[in-house]
């Protein structure tokens, strides 16, 4: 069977802002611009990201509304039959259709696990009956660690055991002029707990730097201690924002501060729209930089060491060209394109 043969389910539940959710919209469309046959379902419904999926990619929502009922399994069961592969995105969308497909015999078509959960850097736990009834057959991990633990702890087969490192695609912003930046630090993350931006907020206060929070509000609790902790002027919140890359040119470095990640895919972001910035070294995506721009990372959350590495790298000039070219050789769509479907190729022989 030939690449462009192969019918290619993308499934999710639904298009909030979130890294898994990027992924899901670049995936699709890099698919469709290479020629595939790609649809994409979703569970719930669209959801805000999808005006950045190609208006050509034929999509369906099954708009559940209960998760137990046999009436959806069936109907959902019904699409995901005339698939020869269903990619499912997150262990919450696989262990939906993983049970729809033990419960109405589905035997053809090959179903994929994509996890994009970094917490098994800190809790190595199993999902719920992923070791039992639910186990998957085919994984994708978006990091050295989730493959080297589904083996491990799933006891997925090698062979079936894939890494496909994240990208992002590059966005055309505005052409940078010679005004002052709005902001000195920038930090991108959804607003939760493990995100860690009081950690950054109390850097800014600090440094009496300026600093300005994008994401969405996960957490309501955090987001409150967050703004309780503020005490300058120059510290912002930009909660609405899906377009994240557009914004990146109004700070002059970037932050990030999460306690673990399997991307992150701002990193990616940072250095696509040649950000200078510093990072908390966790994920494959800071594996990949750091040789490259070894300053841009730190192991600890030491709030002195990054006080001095935060000046250090406001006083110098970033090497936008060698972001650039880091980009393209690493986080290109061309070469994610060739291993998603060597891995497609690979799981329908």
């Amino acid at each position: 069977m030939t690449a462009q043969s192969i019918k290619i389910l993308q499934v999710i539940d639904t298009l909030d802002v979130g890294g898994a959710e990027k992924v899901f919209v670049d995936m699709c469309n890099i698919l469709y611009e290479n020629q595939q046959d790609v649809t994409a379902l979703f569970l719930l419904s669209g959801g805000v990201l999808q005006k950045n999926m190609r208006v050509e990619i034929p999509f369906l929502e099954l708009g559940r509304t209960n998760k137990w009922s046999l009436k959806f399994m069936f109907q959902c069961y019904l699409i995901l039959k005339k698939f020869d592969i269903v990619h499912c995105h997150s262990s919450h969308v696989y262990r939906y259709i993983r049970l729809i497909s033990r419960l109405f015999l589905l035997k053809r078509t090959k179903i994929i696990f994509q996890d994009h959960h970094g917490i098994v850097a800190v809790n190595k736990k199993v999902p719920l009956f992923f070791n039992s009834i639910l186990k998957p057959e085919f994984y994708i991990g978006v990091s050295t660690l989730l493959v080297e633990w589904s083996i491990g702890a799933m006891k997925i087969r090698k062979d079936h055991s894939f890494l496909l490192e994240n990208i992002i695609i590059k966005e055309k912003t505005k052409e940078k002029t010679d005004k002052p930046k709005a902001y000195d630090l920038l930090l991108v993350s959804n607003i939760k707990e493990n995100k860690n931006q009081l950690f950054a907020l109390q850097l800014a206060e600090k440094l009496q730097l300026s600093l300005l929070l994008v994401g969405k509000v996960q957490d309501v609790k955090y987001h409150a201690v967050l703004s309780d902790a503020i005490t300058s002027k120059n510290i912002k919140f930009e909660t609405g924002c899906d377009e994240v890359q557009s914004l990146l040119g109004e700070a002059k470095l970037g932050l990030h501060t999460s306690l673990y990640e399997t991307g992150p895919l701002v990193l990616i972001e940072y250095l696509a729209q040649g950000l200078p910035f510093l990072a908390y070294e966790t994920g494959e995506v800071s594996k990949i930089l750091k040789p490259y721009f070894p300053e841009y990372f730190i192991a600890n959350f030491d709030s002195n060491q990054w006080s001095e590495r935060i000046l250090m790298l406001l006083s110098k000039k970033a090497d936008t060209a060698k972001m650039q070219e880091v980009f393209e050789q690493h986080f290109g769509k061309e070469p994610y394109f060739k291993k998603l479907i060597a891995i497609y190729q690979c799981i329908k022989t």
